[in-house]
């Protein structure tokens, strides 16, 4: 519970589709009456129950958390991942959360399923019964699936009710896809063998036997019967429209409403709930056409505003990726495509110091995550964001009642973050939307992340090729190339310049007493007093083992510069708490820089004058 309101998980995929939004709005609006709020977690494709390597969306589903939610409804159909509904019955399990499976099956758990087995003898019946068919012809999917294999048997037992000796020429398999149908079609027409009907186990199947048959001149329904099985919206838009059985996931939403309310009611309880599918009659039986006008207005509305919007939303991928930090790639999304959405990404995703899609193969959301983007544009700021508080502002999307749609949101495999929708309203342009938004966001972001990621390699090569990597100092190479760029800017100017030379005392002894990690920091530790004592134009070089050199240019008081590194030497060692003292012998040497003076002259003239401060040390 959260704000005095019971949650409901919803684990969905595509509710983009018509029927699936309209699930969502209908059992949405019965459950607020209950004061319940709809959480939907969402991806964009099913998983085909491919369990070796499921896809990064699938990381949604861990965003679930069982504190606060009341109840799970999982679409076991539409995810299609045993591995998936296994996790979440398994986590709600532990926190004595009750479940409803629709469209499958988990032992302890509320179940609400269609009777396919009524809804396709339905249709077979109807083909038998009215069309008065003698010849039929079934297509199944795959043998061995339980719903091909019952759907056979409705086959089998209605045809030999209507006194039809059963063959096996009379199936074919489809594999419940397009290519496997049309072979089986070509196959039946090359035998010369037409079968007055051929009954399909899905809509895919038929609507492809549909199209090979009048591929090849044969008139439908005058010639043969053709059906299928599920109600998919193509069956609209197919010629002629199709005979089928509407197993709409709509038609499902006052089962699951009372199923869920029963399970808040009493949750150890466990219900089974039935709905059967109801038949639709049309052209390619020869029973007249269903009305498909608002399935043609819906599609043609998605088809011209996702057109639209494309172009615009691409756009924003590449501004993204090519954003100089982290804020000014959130400000990218701001644009009136995009709103009523958060944004949430792991705060790991903010460090360019690290290939993430190299190193982050398991991961999926920390407990620390980064507010990256919210269209509140007035009190919207990016911030560290813990992953327990879900949302800013959420008790005012949870005093709307309308669902909250989240998304997992990733790059190259990886899941980034989580994308949620808080949209005021249930309209289907906006649910259409979700999937190339989630995409373009994922593409920004990923190649805002990369390219981020190469700026920092350039950076580092960069500072090795032209740093010492010890002491931060250039190197005596980078040093020479800096130098003759002082020569030529000052070209034809008499312009004082001061060498200040500075030498490590006693690095042999604390290496030999202390390690030479000890030499290091010690030489170090000289190299930071040379360069914090000069001027910050001075050019400081490593410029031996454990000699430092600096070139001052312009007026230069040395003997300050020589002062301030033995201050703060004096004052580390004071502080340091080592066993060991850090001292440098400093040489100073002031002339004029010309085309004529030579620098290796007044280098070994501050040599000597730092050889003459160490020898008292020694």
């Amino acid at each position: 519970m959260k704000c005095q309101r019971k949650i409901i998980a919803l684990c969905i995929s595509r509710i983009f589709d018509i029927e699936n939004r309209k699930f969502v709005m209908q059992l949405s609006e019965k459950l607020k009456k209950q004061n319940c709020i709809l959480w939907v977690y969402h991806i964009n494709t099913d998983l085909y129950w491919n369990e070796k390597s499921p896809r990064l969306e699938a990381a949604v589903f861990d965003l679930v958390d069982f504190r606060i939610v009341d109840a799970v409804i999982i679409m076991d159909e539409k995810i299609k991942s045993r591995r998936v509904t296994e996790k979440l019955v398994s986590g709600a399990k532990a926190h004595h959360v009750p479940v409803v499976i629709v469209d499958g099956n988990h032992p302890g758990c509320s179940t609400v399923n269609f009777d396919y087995r009524a809804g396709f003898e339905s249709v077979v019946r109807h083909v038998m019964e009215v069309h008065h068919v003698r010849r039929p012809h079934f297509i199944a999917g795959i043998a061995g699936n339980p719903f091909s294999d019952e759907r056979e048997e409705v086959f089998k037992k209605v045809v030999a009710e209507y006194g039809i000796a059963f063959r096996e020429d009379m199936i074919s398999y489809g594999l419940f896809w397009a290519k496997p149908a049309i072979e089986a079609t070509e196959k039946l027409i090359q035998s010369g063998n037409l079968p007055d009907a051929i009954i399909c186990a899905n809509d895919i199947m038929a609507i492809n036997v549909s199209n090979t048959l009048q591929k090849h001149g044969i008139q439908i329904p005058e010639q043969v019967i053709v059906t299928g099985f599920d109600g998919i919206e193509e069956i609209y838009f197919s010629v002629p429209n199709l005979t089928s059985v509407r197993c709409g996931c709509s038609d499902l939403s006052d089962s699951v409403y009372l199923a869920a309310t029963d399970a808040l009611a009493s949750p150890e309880q466990v219900k089974d709930y039935t709905v059967e599918p109801f038949l639709l009659c049309s052209d390619s039986c020869g029973c007249g056409c269903q009305e498909n006008q608002q399935q043609l207005f819906n599609f043609n509305d998605r088809f011209y505003r996702y057109q639209d919007d494309r172009q615009i939303l691409y756009e924003i991928t590449e501004k993204m990726q090519s954003c100089k930090d982290i804020a000014s790639a959130g400000y990218c999304l701001f644009c009136d495509q995009l709103h009523d959405m958060t944004f949430i990404i792991n705060q790991w995703c903010t460090d360019n110091t690290v290939n993430h899609f190299e190193t982050r193969k398991e991961q999926t959301f920390d407990d620390d995550m980064f507010l990256f983007f919210d269209t509140d544009t007035l009190g919207f700021q990016q911030r560290k964001f813990p992953k327990s508080e879900i949302l800013p502002r959420l008790e005012e999307y949870i005093e709307r009642g309308y669902p909250l749609i989240f998304n997992a949101v990733g790059f190259m495999g990886i899941p980034l973050g989580y994308l949620c929708f808080h949209f005021p309203d249930y309209e289907l342009v906006n649910y259409c939307k979700i999937p190339q938004t989630i995409n373009i966001i994922g593409a920004g972001l990923g190649g805002f992340m990369n390219w981020q990621y190469q700026h920092y390699l350039m950076k580092q090569l960069e500072f090795t090729y032209k740093y010492d990597a010890l002491t931060g100092l250039l190197n005596r190479m980078c040093f020479s190339r800096e130098l003759d760029k002082i020569r030529n800017r000052l070209q034809n100017q008499e312009v004082p310049v001061t060498v200040i030379l500075s030498d490590l005392d006693g690095l042999k002894t604390i290496n030999d007493k202390f390690g030479h990690t000890a030499g290091d920091n010690a030489i170090r530790t000289s190299a930071a007093a040379l360069k914090d004592s000069c001027p910050e134009d001075a050019l400081c070089v490593r410029f031996g083992g454990d000699e430092m050199l600096a070139v001052i240019t312009g007026e230069c008081d040395a003997r300050h510069v020589r002062n301030q590194i033995h201050k703060r030497l004096d004052t580390y060692n004071q502080n340091s708490g080592l066993q060991y003292q850090v001292s440098s012998s400093v040489g100073t040497y002031t002339g004029i820089l010309n085309e004529t003076s030579d620098l290796e002259a007044m280098i070994q003239k501050a040599d000597a004058a730092m050889y003459a401060e160490k020898h008292p040390h020694k």
